[in-house]
C-alpha cells in the first residue's frame, strides 16, 4: 500500500467514524511538511508517520491507521482534541 493510499484510508476512516458519532467535521489530507498551517488553521493534525514536528496544534499519532489496530481509540482522541 502506498503512502497516498494509507493517507486516503485514514481520511475515509476518520470521516466515517465521525459520521457514526454524528459529529460534523471536515477532514483534509495534506503533507504537514508542505502545507501552510496558518492558512488552513486545523484544530488537530493526525500524522501517519513518526512525529518530527513542533506545532501549536494538537498532533495525534495516526499509526493506528497504518497498522489497523486501535483506529477507534485514535478517532476518539481526535474528537477529544476538536474545538466543538
Amino acid at each position: 500500500m502506498t503512502s497516498q493510499h494509507k493517507l486516503e484510508a485514514a481520511v475515509n476512516y476518520i470521516k466515517e467514524y465521525c459520521v457514526k458519532k454524528v459529529i460534523d467535521v471536515e477532514v483534509e489530507s495534506a503533507s504537514v511538511y508542505t502545507m501552510n498551517i496558518e492558512t488552513i488553521n486545523p484544530d488537530v493534525i493526525v500524522l501517519i508517520r513518526p512525529n518530527n514536528i513542533k506545532l501549536d496544534v494538537p498532533v495525534i499519532s495516526g499509526l493506528a491507521f497504518v497498522t489497523q489496530l486501535g483506529r477507534d481509540a485514535t478517532c476518539d482522541k481526535i474528537i477529544a482534541s476538536l474545538k466543538l
